[in-house]
């Protein structure tokens, strides 16, 4: 390319996915195509932003009417009866964001992170993606900000629950594994939940694997970086509507399990609603 001559867009798309493929210094990727650090950076900012204004079309929570087929197809993994996603977070390590508040993004094991949430169906799509809190949050309290929260507390979805690990309060809505299970049923049911759960651990696998960006700290602007997540997390839906596999996908380790804090009343009643599932289902 002349000095002064714009980016073709073709090159701009190729920059950020390599960027976004294997999280390389832009420095590097700069110096490989023969353009400066700051239009590779331009490049990265422009394209990630683009991609992820098409957040709403390719990640899309099931409405009420699609529910009882997506957890038909839930079912048929582990028996688990009225899934309709499976709920975890993870920790996307970013540079330091500098300011007052930057501790805030420290997560609890050390490093600057975003923690982000996702909801995932059984082809391991992101249904829900919550990419704005910093580190430190625990996954309950992003969890009871979201939209999908605030759906389910509507009654929109009655019958028909998320599942997600023993960080989260059991919920009416949000089932949890039992701590202690005391006989044949509840064991069965722990099984059943921990198979279909094991969905989103994957599709949180298989997105970093695809987006090695994701598993080494962003070196680009906080606002950025968010987009960065919204935009990988599209590409990957794509790909996974498209069936492009990746051959040796890993399953992300749980995490320590915290347990946050949770209103009485919510739980007895996710409880009573848990124990009704066990007893008829398992």
């Amino acid at each position: 390319m002349g000095r002064g001559c714009g980016i073709p867009l073709h090159l701009k798309m190729l920059v950020t996915l390599r960027y976004l493929a294997t999280g390389n210094f832009l420095l590097t990727i700069a110096d490989n195509l023969d353009m400066s650090k700051a239009s590779a950076g331009k490049c990265v900012r422009e394209v990630a932003h683009l991609i992820s204004y098409l957040a709403p079309t390719y990640i899309q929570f099931p409405r009420p009417e699609e529910a009882h087929h997506v957890a038909q197809r839930f079912y048929d993994i582990a028996g688990m009866p009225g899934v309709i996603g499976c709920v975890d977070g993870t920790h996307i390590p970013i540079q330091s964001p500098g300011g007052d508040d930057v501790e805030v993004y420290r997560c609890r094991k050390g490093f600057y992170s975003l923690n982000v949430q996702g909801i995932c169906d059984s082809d391991l799509m992101f249904t829900s993606i919550v990419a704005s809190w910093p580190g430190s949050v625990h996954d309950a309290r992003v969890f009871e900000n979201s939209n999908e929260c605030y759906n389910l507390e509507q009654g929109n979805y009655n019958g028909l629950y998320l599942l997600g690990d023993s960080g989260y309060p059991c919920r009416e809505y949000l089932l949890t594994p039992l701590l202690t299970p005391r006989n044949e049923k509840e064991r069965n049911y722990n099984i059943s939940h921990a198979k279909t759960r094991n969905c989103v651990e994957r599709a949180f696998g298989v997105l970093k694997r695809r987006f090695a960006c994701l598993s080494i700290p962003l070196r680009t602007k906080l606002t950025n970086s968010k987009q960065i997540v919204m935009a990988c997390v599209v590409l990957h839906n794509i790909a996974v509507s498209k069936k492009i596999e990746l051959i040796d996908d890993e399953v992300l380790p749980q995490e320590d399990i915290e347990m946050g804090d949770v209103e009485f009343e919510q739980v007895v009643g996710g409880n009573r609603v848990r124990d009704r599932i066990v007893q008829r289902w398992f």
